[in-house]
């Protein structure tokens, strides 16, 4: 467990560590008890057969003859845990034969992350732990642990306080800039979904945004969201600021059969085009239905919608992606552009994503830059877009007009 305790303390806020309990059920239970070192070889072919399916950086170790555990470090979302428990569950899929014995697997796996359901080693283990046990009593192949509620002390809970503030239309949106590093100039913002910040209650984005998913709210707070963000967009453009502003969609979303038809309807409401506004989809929603999710994008596409791929790099991508979906645009995930200055892996991921996206004819976003030398060293690779602290944090629309006139006139010369 040390290192899980190590991994905690270095990583940030922005950052998810899951740790993956997985049960194998092998089906040569007898063998290995007759044969410890017959263990051992096991283990050997299983780590040869897993280790395809993961990253660097992710580890892995036998607790028992019969159970792993996985620590997947520096995530940009829990649902990419998902998917690499899916990479693990295909690995798995096929038989071992050693020697003259075939090994049978049928894996269940629980999944918990920090800091969202646990902030210390031993109690991300025990809630990951507590879901693998879920998932095989309840015969699924994996279980993701749910939101714990974080303030225990509070006389409501946090499902009904989301509930309270959405039918209050009181979400807030805030908005960050990306600049073009050809024109020096910004023509796009993407929109984040904030709590009001006037609630007595404290509550992450992420955390925001699974209490939705898990509790059917997602589709009020997605209305509730797009038509925020639609109308403030309307309004800069009525001011001539014309900016895509880019919205976020989750897994969830996208199963959403009706999406196309809300987000058409809302252009509609507020006279805008779609041609303003481009919908940013995270690696890990292609993971749950790869036809519906294709037929969807090329729906958005019709629409007039442009289409991100977020947070691209993170070692579970597809290049099938890149050739099978209407995708405009892609984004470095902030993890590699931070880490570039000082690992020469991570400089050359970027520079591999960058050339990567050209060579599709697609633009190239970099999120996450904070200092000079990060924007520097993503100019001279070609980089088309860059988003981060550096320029600007996230804003309220009514700070945005005069941000930008403050950009063009004291920034464009730095660049």
């Amino acid at each position: 467990m040390q290192l899980v305790e190590t991994e905690l303390q270095v990583s940030s806020d922005a950052q998810i560590l899951a740790l993956l309990v997985v049960n194998l059920q092998r089906s040569d239970r007898i063998q290995g008890l007759l044969s410890p070192h017959y263990d051992s070889i096991v283990e050997q072919h299983v780590t040869e057969r897993l280790r395809p399916s993961l990253r660097d950086k992710d580890r892995f170790v036998f607790a028992t003859e019969n159970e792993c555990w996985f620590v997947l470090p520096h995530l940009s979302s829990e649902a990419l845990a998902v998917l690499a428990c899916h990479r693990i569950l295909n690995a798995l899929g096929t038989p071992l034969r050693i020697e003259t014995q075939t090994v049978f697997f049928q894996p269940s796996i629980g999944i918990a992350c920090a800091p969202l359901h646990a902030k210390t080693a031993v109690e991300l283990l025990r809630i990951a732990d507590l879901a693998q046990r879920n998932a095989q009593s309840n015969n699924v192949r994996f279980e993701l642990a749910r939101v714990e509620q974080q303030r225990r002390s509070s006389p409501e809970d946090l499902p009904q306080a989301l509930k309270e503030v959405l039918d209050s239309n009181a979400l807030e949106m805030r908005y960050q800039p990306k600049v073009d590093l050809r024109s020096k100039s910004i023509k796009s913002v993407e929109a984040l979904v904030r709590w009001p910040s006037d609630h007595h209650q404290s509550v992450p984005t992420n955390v925001l945004i699974d209490t939705a998913e898990q509790y059917g709210l997602i589709e009020q707070l997605t209305l509730q969201v797009v038509n925020k963000v639609f109308q403030e967009a309307a309004q800069w453009q009525a001011r001539g600021l014309q900016l895509i502003v880019w919205v976020n969609l989750s897994a969830r979303l996208l199963s959403l059969e009706q999406l196309p038809k809300l987000l058409a309807r809302a252009l509609e409401v507020w006279n805008l085009p779609a041609s303003a506004v481009g919908l940013e989809v995270t690696e890990s929603a292609f993971i749950h239905d790869i036809d519906h999710t294709t037929a969807l994008l090329f729906e958005l596409k019709r629409l007039g919608f442009k289409l991100s791929i977020d947070d691209f790099g993170t070692g579970y991508s597809s290049l099938a992606y890149l050739r099978r979906f209407p995708i405009d645009e892609l984004k470095v995930d902030k993890v590699f552009v931070q880490g570039m200055m000082d690992s020469m892996q991570d400089k050359q991921i970027v520079q591999s994503i960058i050339s990567l996206a050209h060579n599709f004819g697609l633009s190239v976003v970099a999120e996450g830059v904070e200092h000079e030398a990060n924007l520097n060293v993503l100019r001279m690779m070609g980089c088309d877009e860059i988003q981060g602290f550096y320029f600007a944090h996230p804003m309220p629309s009514t700070q945005l007009f005069s941000w930008c006139e403050q950009f063009h006139r004291d920034f464009h010369d730095k660049l």
